[in-house]
């Protein structure tokens, strides 16, 4: 199942309100806002992802990832909003 890694842009002035509708609703979705990984020291460990970025699986492709996305974050959070979705093969990231 691909991998997908997702920002989601929620415009104007968003509340923490709607920010924390955000987290619960991606989660629901199964996107995580930590993924896990291997330091530079070789060891495992969670990271944070950047602020309103996702990670996590599915059996769909990009566009629909993105679409699906998108509708929910529409109905259940707020109109004015921006998503890019993008199939991960592989990543890296440094703290």
């Amino acid at each position: 199942m691909p991998d997908y890694a997702v920002r989601v842009e929620l415009r104007g002035y968003p509340s923490a309100e709607e920010y924390q509708a955000l987290h619960a609703l991606m989660a629901r979705k199964g996107f995580a806002q930590t993924i896990a990984g291997v330091d530079i020291q070789g060891n495992q460990k969670r990271f944070n992802l950047p602020h309103a970025v996702y990670y996590g699986s599915s059996s769909a492709d990009c566009v629909t990832v993105r679409d699906s996305v998108l509708k929910s974050v529409k109905s259940e959070v707020q109109n004015d909003v921006i998503v890019f979705a993008v199939q991960a093969q592989t990543w890296s990231i440094g703290t």
